[in-house]
């Protein structure tokens, strides 16, 4: 049986949602998209939360 391992990143920003917002339009969304990328090429799953 393969192990599952969860990594959890936690991000902190400023002025709450409004602050995450505005950073994931720009560098965030980009650096997600290459981990997703590369973690599904290795055949695991990726859960975002916001």
């Amino acid at each position: 049986m393969s192990k599952k391992h969860s990594c959890v990143i936690e991000v902190e920003v400023p002025s709450g949602s409004k602050g995450w917002q505005k950073t994931v339009e720009y560098e965030m969304k980009e650096a997600l998209d290459n981990l997703k990328t590369a973690v599904r090429e290795l055949g695991g799953k990726v859960y975002v939360r916001y």
